[in-house]
């Protein structure tokens, strides 16, 4: 698989937590203090390609997801990586938590899910494309792909492939209010109320787009060149400066705060998804994908990179 293909992945608002290896600062300063907790070292480049994040407050546990095979998991009061089976041979691009179980989601329509984190299992997803975004609402799982593919889950188990009106690849799928956003390559976004019937909006651009996060009471999209569109419901779209040339692939919010994270060791931040600022990552690792919880966010992705901010607060 061509590495493009492998680095279209799932942005959402995850929940993660701090591991106690961040220093308590200020928001606007803990964002400029960023830590490489990988188990590789940072100037090996010999780590996977990760993907997705993701963390569970009742486990107590991050997990992240990408190539090599493996899921990374870590919990609180360990701060050793464990390093298990995936149940798969295909790469993994994005993972949550819901019915008390982790769902990740790959290529050639992979699921797998794991009680635990610990012991990995197929599900059938009735698809063969790339899956490269699950999201859990109260109600469903959304999942989206190459090809326009979009399917929902009720429980997790049964997996239900609905019509998207395109043919574009979609990277990133999330939820907040009433409305389900998806974007995906030249510029595609699609809205729905339900998750299984969805409506193409005019984005405004043709670059493509990696990852889309809710905060603040809108939504904010990301992507190649640099793009940085900003919606209050969804479905009306406007471009922001980001200023930046580098491909965004992952957006999170947290803490009354965006964080884009992109090519080239790349992070923004914003309090309000229009005006942005440039902050130091310390690598120039390609990072894929960032989530925030417990007072730091997390940013992952090419080379075996994995950062840990500095604490902003609950």
């Amino acid at each position: 698989m061509a590495a493009s293909a492998f680095f279209r992945r799932c942005s959402r608002l995850a929940l993660l937590t701090g591991l106690g290896l961040a220093v308590r600062a200020g928001a606007a300063d803990a964002l400029d203090q960023w830590t490489w907790v990988a188990p590789t070292p940072k100037d090996s480049f010999k780590g996977s390609n990760y993907a997705g994040v993701y963390y569970n407050e009742d486990k107590a546990m991050v997990a992240v997801v990408g190539s090599g095979f493996k899921i990374l998991l870590r919990k609180d009061d360990d701060p050793a990586w464990r390093i298990m089976d995936a149940g798969t041979e295909h790469p993994l691009y994005g993972v949550t938590y819901a019915n008390q179980a982790f769902f990740a989601v790959g290529a050639r329509g992979t699921i797998v899910t794991s009680k635990t984190g610990e012991t990995w299992e197929h599900r059938d997803s009735t698809v063969t494309v790339p899956l490269f975004c699950i999201m859990y609402t109260p109600s469903v799982f959304v999942a989206v792909g190459d090809g326009g593919t979009i399917a929902t889950s009720r429980a997790g188990g049964e997996w239900t492939v609905h019509p998207s009106s395109t043919i574009n690849s979609l990277n990133s799928v999330t939820f907040a209010g009433r409305a389900f956003v998806a974007v995906g390559a030249n510029g595609t976004i699609l809205n729905s109320d339900n998750g299984s019937y969805w409506l193409s909006k005019d984005s405004g651009t043709t670059s493509g787009l990696r990852a889309v996060a809710a905060g603040a009471g809108r939504f904010v999209a990301v992507g190649e060149d640099g793009t940085i569109l900003t919606s209050a419901d969804g479905a009306a779209w406007t471009p922001d400066k980001s200023g930046t040339d580098e491909t965004l692939y992952g957006i999170a919010y947290g803490h009354g705060t965006f964080v884009a994270v992109g090519a080239s060791g790349t992070i923004l931040t914003s309090t309000d998804g229009v005006a942005w600022q440039a902050r130091t990552s310390g690598v120039r690792h390609s990072l894929r994908a960032v989530a925030f919880g417990h007072g730091t966010f997390w940013a992952v992705g090419a080379n075996g990179a994995i950062l840990q901010s500095a604490s902003v607060g609950e």
